[in-house]
């Protein structure tokens, strides 16, 4: 019997007064002691419970977010033959990879992971916001499927129980670093076909065959060794099929691997790309700088769904690419530079530190009771804050009849939102200029460039009622912060990302994954999430170089990724002369059909021709705004 049930995930939390109050809320309606309810607020995402009845539901969300908890609410559901609830997305996928495994006709295993803590002392921190470092640690063609708070699968393609120990080991490295160090680990493991077919069986017997691994009195793992994230486990044995040949190739290529796949005559590389689903397609096709030659020619193979051309050609040519992307010192670089920098942010006193009146500000707009007198009261408390929101709001930028000359009048004319975000943005400048930046980049040079994306990012909304109370303002400022922790933090690193990106001609966030697997988006992302920033910013932080990917809000990302595009190409036309110039074809890289989609379903004309007026009126007005450019 199959059973559906709401699962309540607490994502951010801004109790503050009303903290205990929660907490008593939580443990008299799910059941937990206030201990475990103040620790899930202090530490989301995690899962709050499962509820069965629908009235429960909207009275514990509408109780939640009076008191400023943010939640969602997944549907799961609960079978007797799975010793866990799941979400039915994720179970379909799951089905899907079972039915891929079987068609290639090659072995795969399941790895069954539950956590649990070694002792009452202490509770775990939950797998859900770590579902991105568990698939870091594994290969390419692994799929990790994270259920719950303290449950996981691992789906290892072309792997036996031959070389489960190696997995093994991964596995308790991931959670003694990501979760807790003293966590007890329970692995099961099941192989297809050899202990069934599909999915329900393989978990039957895995469950039956938990291996336990707990650390003993003086601290050593049994069975453990030192295992470096994303280790590639050989197997001489087993041959990948083209499905996974080319899915492995396509979704994983960066930077210069990309561009050799994009460089390949265009029949070869259809030929390599009508072998995987037409998802992978669209995914590689969403890449594409917008202006390629490949875009029509691609677009109308994917629509139509034409005929292999050249296979063989194409499999020996992607061989070559993936054999290139998994040398051995390719990967070791990037295994040990993505340990370090997430290893670094992992340490809560690595993240940069919110300013104060940034955090003041932010916690007014957040608060419904407040007023206009509660916002400007936050505000003057820093008077370099006042005058830098006085001379934006007077100058041509916002066009006003008459000067403004106190925040109080500012708010007035141009609502409190506007005003909030403003400040909120302009506060953060201090984690710009004071920062460190080893000689890489001139702190002054990449805030003007924030600013100039933040004015016109703001110019491209004006009539797009979508985006009012976003802060579009304040994402365009903060779209770069990931650079600015990876130099201060990694300017070793990032000094050999600089040198790829302009050795190849390639953008700067293509040379991170290539070189960190992680980009400057993604730690952006981290940055604000600890921050606690609404998910409109973080998402359009994180994803402003590939909208798609921001489930919920792509058009904000896209809308930061073109304003920061525009920002770009108007310094290469103020200080360049030719249109072949390295950086004008690295810089012609940032702005994607990805992009392009996204534009064309916030502006009906978008096209070539509106990209290029857009760029002369960006110019203009950056121009007739220059004053405010270096308000720092």
């Amino acid at each position: 019997m199959v059973q559906t049930f709401h699962r309540i995930i607490i994502k951010k939390c801004h109790t503050g007064e009303k903290h205990n109050a929660v907490c008593r809320f939580l443990a008299k309606e799910f059941g937990i002691s206030t201990e475990r309810a103040d620790f899930i607020l202090r530490h989301p995402p995690a899962v709050l419970g499962d509820l069965n009845n629908i009235e429960n539901v909207d009275f514990a969300k509408h109780f939640l977010l009076q008191h400023q908890v943010e939640c969602d609410v997944k549907k799961v559901i609960k079978d007797k033959k799975l010793p866990f609830a799941i979400n039915p997305r994720q179970l379909k996928w799951i089905s899907k990879e079972f039915s891929k495994t079987l068609r290639a006709c090659v072995e795969t295993a399941l790895f069954y992971v539950m956590i649990e803590p070694s002792d009452d002392s202490y509770f775990l921190k939950s797998l859900l916001g770590k579902q991105e470092e568990i698939e870091d640690a594994f290969r390419y063609s692994d799929s990790v499927f994270v259920i719950d708070d303290n449950t996981f699968l691992l789906l290892g393609f072309a792997s036996d129980r031959e070389g489960s120990d190696v997995v093994f080991d991964k596995i308790v490295y991931c959670i003694e670093n990501y979760i807790h160090r003293d966590a007890i680990v329970n692995i099961g493991l099941s192989v297809i076909p050899e202990d069934g077919k599909s999915f329900y069986d393989l978990i039957t017997v895995a469950k039956k065959n938990l291996i336990t691994f707990k650390k003993d009195i003086v601290g050593v793992q049994k069975k453990s060794e030192t295992i470096q994230p994303n280790e590639i486990i050989p197997k001489s044995n087993v041959s990948l099929s083209d499905l996974q040949i080319f899915s492995l190739c396509f979704n994983k290529a960066r930077g210069k691997f990309y561009n050799e796949l994009t460089d390949l005559p265009p029949d070869v590389l259809w030929g390599a790309l009508s072998k995987i689903s037409v998802s992978d397609q669209k995914k590689f096709f969403l890449k594409l700088p917008h202006d390629s030659p490949l875009t029509s020619y691609l677009a109308e193979k994917i629509k139509n769904q034409s005929d292999e051309v050249d296979v063989k050609a194409a499999r020996k040519t992607v061989r070559k690419v993936i054999s290139k992307m998994q040398l051995v010192e390719n990967l070791k670089e990037r295994q040990e530079n993505q340990k370090k920098v997430i290893t670094f942010m992992n340490q809560v006193d690595t993240i940069f530190t919110m300013p104060s009146i940034a955090l003041q500000v932010y916690h007014v707009a957040s608060d419904p009771e407040s007023d206009l007198d509660d916002v400007v009261k936050n505000i003057l408390l820093d008077p370099s804050l006042s005058i830098k929101i006085l001379k934006i709001v007077n100058s041509p930028f916002y066009g006003l009849s008459e000067k403004i000359a106190s925040i109080k009048d500012a708010v007035v004319m141009l609502g409190m939102d506007e005003v909030v975000n403003m400040a909120f943005g302009l506060s953060l400048s201090k984690s710009f200029l004071d920062s460190e930046l080893k000689g890489l980049m001139n702190p002054e040079d990449l805030w003007r460039h924030s600013m100039e994306t933040a004015i016109i990012a703001r110019h491209l909304s004006e009539g797009l009622s979508q985006f009012k109370k976003m802060g579009v303002f304040t994402a365009g400022l903060l779209h770069d912060l990931g650079k600015v922790y990876l130099i201060e933090n990694f300017g070793d690193i990032y000094t050999k990302v600089l040198e790829r990106a302009e050795e190849h001609s390639i953008f700067i966030s293509a040379v991170e994954q290539e070189i960190i697997g992680i980009d400057h988006g993604n730690i952006g992302r981290r940055i604000g999430e600890n921050w606690n920033l609404p998910d409109s910013l973080v998402q359009a932080v994180a994803f402003h170089h590939q909208p798609s990917a921001a489930i919920s809000y792509s058009a904000f990302a896209g809308l930061i990724g073109f304003a920061d595009y525009l920002a770009h190409m108007i310094n290469i036309r103020q200080t360049e002369n030719s249109t072949d110039s390295a950086i004008y074809l690295k810089t012609k890289q940032l702005f994607k059909v990805d992009h392009m989609i996204i534009m064309k379903k916030l502006f009906t004309n978008f096209n070539g021709n509106f990209i290029e007026r857009t760029l002369e009126e960006s110019m203009g007005i950056l121009e007739e705004n220059h004053h405010i450019l270096n308000i720092t």
